[in-house]
């Protein structure tokens, strides 16, 4: 039934897509991060719904009419750098090359995304729909894994699709505390009732999805998040008084293994898992001090590259593992280590600088919406996505989650947010000085 439900509307998603280019780049994000092939089972699972949607969205920008002019700035040459930095990287590679090499494709389709949006999105409008898209995706994960959880009273164990990107519950948990900064975006946009009640919906359990898949980063990013939104809230002390209550009441019903496991932050450096961790980024640290270009895409997930550079032994000046041993590679668990065990250094400043660069453009568009307040939703957006970065680069220091769509998606969303507010305070500008150039020359004749 799933299946001839998909395959009914999968044709309408392709005329969409065909018909409004700002619509196929957002299905793009929809299908990177819904992964509805895992969703089918049957005679529908052989569809590659991806590469349709993807193929359609880039047709569809081909074909469009009266094509904007392109204002690429520092973020957009600091994507560029980054991608043709990991491609030397895969090039010298110390890994298997035909591994390194799938994964470069990936992240290559990643990029993609970036260009094909900022080349495609202009409005307000084409914003709000890809960031619904988004809501589409890992809203719907959120309620259906959050009711499952609530339902079967903490016993379900969440997490997303396998062989998807979100596969894992540490990475689902960032996502969708990414995600959670873009849903109230939306709830101060959006009119309807019935739109409001399902972003709401969407917004608990979102987080009773990252406070279930007992992810410790996951529980650390959504406290910041929390806290964010707090210290910018009106009602400071009302907040400060019910939220500890209804968080209290919550977590009383968390069952004891999640208790057990969140109190594991305290003592860190006894838990196997941590110290695995610890390993992983050592192993990180010695690569990239070795090599240049790092070891290339995943090359410190290989046993023979793992052993080889004898982590356990070294570098305990940071943090003594001698006596710590785990009979294979370990990922890296960190958005930083994972860069930088990748790409070297080099790769992992680039990294770091393209999202300071998303960063610093969406404060200073908030800046200039104070001195010209052309769009009051815009003014939330730019916060959001800074809070959403911002989640990021924390909940993020405990995943490999450093090649992610949604990220990449943030930063043509910034890019463009940017470029919007530019042209209609310029606009803007141009009608004041012809107004008051009209009124000279009235009041001078």
């Amino acid at each position: 039934m799933r299946d001839v439900f998909f395959l009914l509307i999968f044709p309408m998603i392709l005329y969409f897509c065909f018909k409004k280019p700002f619509i196929g780049i957002s299905m793009w994000l929809w299908v990177a991060l819904f992964f509805p092939k895992a969703w089918v089972y049957g005679f529908a699972s052989g569809i590659r719904y991806n590469l349709i949607i993807v193929g359609a969205a880039i047709i569809s920008y081909l074909v469009m009419k009266e094509k904007q002019k392109n204002q690429w700035d520092s973020l957009s040459w600091a994507v560029v750098c980054f991608l043709v930095w990991t491609f030397f990287t895969s090039l010298f590679t110390i890994s298997i090359p035909e591994v390194v090499w799938t994964e470069w494709v990936e992240f290559f389709k990643i990029c993609l995304l970036y260009f094909f949006a900022v080349a495609i999105l202009r409005t307000e409008t084409h914003i709000n729909t890809m960031i619904w898209a988004v809501v589409f995706s890992l809203g719907f994960y959120s309620v259906v894994e959050g009711l499952k959880y609530i339902s079967s009273g903490g016993g379900h164990v969440l997490a997303g699709m396998p062989s998807h990107v979100l596969g894992d519950r540490n990475d689902l948990a960032v996502g969708i505390i990414v995600m959670i900064p873009l849903v109230v975006y939306l709830l101060s946009v959006t009119r309807h009732k019935v739109l409001k009640a399902g972003l709401i919906l969407v917004l608990i359990m979102a987080v009773v999805c990252v406070l279930g898949s007992g992810s410790r980063g996951g529980f650390i990013g959504i406290t910041i998040v929390a806290g964010y939104f707090w210290f910018h809230s009106k009602h400071k002390l009302i907040y400060l008084l019910v939220v500890p209550l209804i968080a209290y009441v919550g977590l009383e019903y968390m069952p004891a293994s999640w208790h057990e496991r969140m109190s594991t932050i305290e003592n860190a450096d006894q838990d196997m898992s941590f110290l695995g961790r610890i390993m992983a980024w050592k192993q990180a640290i010695l690569m990239a001090m070795d090599n240049i270009t790092g070891g290339g895409f995943k090359a410190g997930q290989m046993n023979a590259i793992w052993f080889q550079y004898d982590p356990q032994h070294n570098l305990n000046w940071l943090f003594d593992t001698s006596t710590v041993y785990f009979d294979g590679a370990k990922a890296a668990h960190s958005i930083y280590f994972q860069v930088l065990g990748d790409h070297g250094f080099m790769g992992l400043f680039l990294f770091l600088l393209i999202i300071y660069l998303a960063f610093s453009q969406a404060k200073q568009t908030a800046k200039m919406l104070k001195t010209n307040p052309v769009s009051p939703s815009m003014v939330k957006l730019s916060s959001m996505i800074r809070v959403s970065l911002v989640a990021y680069v924390v909940a993020g220091a405990a995943v490999s989650l450093a090649y992610f769509d949604l990220l990449f998606a943030l930063f043509a969303i910034s890019h463009v947010m940017s470029n919007i507010i530019k042209r209609e305070v310029t606009a803007q500008q141009a009608l004041a000085s012809n107004a008051n150039s009209q009124f000279a020359r009235e009041g001078s004749g």
